[in-house]
C-alpha cells in the first residue's frame, strides 16, 4: 500500500488534472460556476426553515442549521460514491488505452467533490457567522473529522467503482443503499429521537457519530441542551469501522484492476 501511495504521489498531476475535469463537467454552462456550491447550501437552508420551521412547525430551533451541518458530510459521501460507481466504465477510454493507477480516477471523484463540500462549508460558516454561532470554539476538530471521514469515502467509493465493472446492477442499487444510509443516519432527526435499545445499531453506521461531531462543532455551540460529544469507544468503534471499510474497498479495487480493461 505504501508503494502504491508513492506512486499515486508521482501522478500527482494526473489526479489535479482529472479533479479540475470533473469540476469544469459539473459547472460547464453554468453562468455562476463555483458559486453554485456557496448558494445551494444558503437555498438548502431557506428551504427547510419554511417547511421544517413555519409548516411543520418542528420544535428544533434552528432546525435548517441543526439539519445542514450533517447534510453537507453526507452528501460528500452520498455525491461520491454514486458519480465514484460508473467512473472506470465511463472512462473506458483511458482505461484501455493509458497506463497508470485506476484508483486515480474515483479518487479524482472524491477530491472534486471535497472541494464542494470544502466551499460549502464556508458559505455555512458566514451563515452561521451571522446568525451568531461561535462555532470557532471547535474549529480545531473539523480537519480530524473531515480527514476521518475521507476515508470512508475512499474506501466505499473503490469498493462500488471496481464491483460496479462486473455487476452492473450494482450502479442502480446505489440510489436505493444510499437513500437506506441516509435514514439510518440521524441528519433529519437526532439521536435522541431513537428508542434507547436501538441506539446500537444506529451508532454501528460510523456517519452517526460524524454527524454528532459535526453538530457538536455547528449546532451545538448556540443550543447545548443537546450538545455532548461521542465517547471514546464510540469514536474508536466508528475509526474501526472507517478503516476496515477503506481496506475492504481499496483490496477489492486492487484485486480486481487488472481484469478492468477486458470487462470495459
Amino acid at each position: 500500500m505504501i508503494a502504491n501511495i508513492r506512486k499515486l504521489f508521482s501522478y500527482r498531476e494526473l489526479i489535479v488534472s482529472l479533479t479540475k475535469k470533473e469540476l469544469k463537467i459539473k459547472y460547464r454552462g453554468s453562468a455562476l460556476g463555483f458559486f453554485w456550491s456557496l448558494l445551494n447550501p444558503i437555498l438548502t437552508m431557506l428551504v427547510y426553515s419554511f417547511v421544517f420551521s413555519i409548516v411543520l412547525q418542528v420544535g428544533t430551533p434552528e432546525f435548517a442549521i441543526f439539519l445542514i451541518c450533517a447534510l453537507l458530510p453526507f452528501n460528500f459521501l452520498s455525491n461520491s460514491v454514486n458519480y465514484g460507481a460508473s467512473s472506470i466504465i465511463a472512462n473506458s477510454n483511458l482505461v484501455n488505452k493509458i497506463y497508470f493507477p485506476r484508483e486515480i480516477i474515483p479518487l479524482s471523484i472524491i477530491l472534486a467533490n471535497l472541494f464542494n463540500f470544502l466551499l460549502e462549508l464556508a458559505a455555512l460558516f458566514i451563515v452561521m457567522g451571522i446568525m451568531g454561532y461561535r462555532f470557532y470554539i471547535y474549529l480545531y476538530l473539523l480537519p480530524v473529522v473531515i480527514f476521518i471521514q475521507f476515508f470512508l469515502v475512499v474506501g466505499m467509493t473503490l469498493l462500488v467503482s471496481a464491483l460496479n465493472v462486473f455487476f452492473r446492477d450494482l450502479q442502480h442499487l446505489i440510489t436505493i443503499i444510499m437513500m437506506v444510509w441516509f435514514f439510518g443516519t440521524p441528519i433529519i432527526y437526532p439521536l435522541s429521537m431513537v428508542p434507547e435499545k436501538y441506539q446500537f445499531i444506529i451508532k454501528i453506521n460510523p456517519m452517526t457519530i460524524y454527524a454528532d461531531y459535526y453538530r457538536n462543532i455547528f449546532y451545538y455551540v448556540k443550543y447545548p441542551e443537546g450538545a455532548g460529544f461521542p465517547s471514546a469507544m464510540e469514536t474508536l468503534t466508528a475509526v474501526g469501522i472507517t478503516l476496515l471499510l477503506f481496506f475492504i474497498g481499496y483490496f477489492a479495487f486492487k484485486k480486481l484492476e487488472p481484469r478492468f480493461a477486458e470487462e470495459i
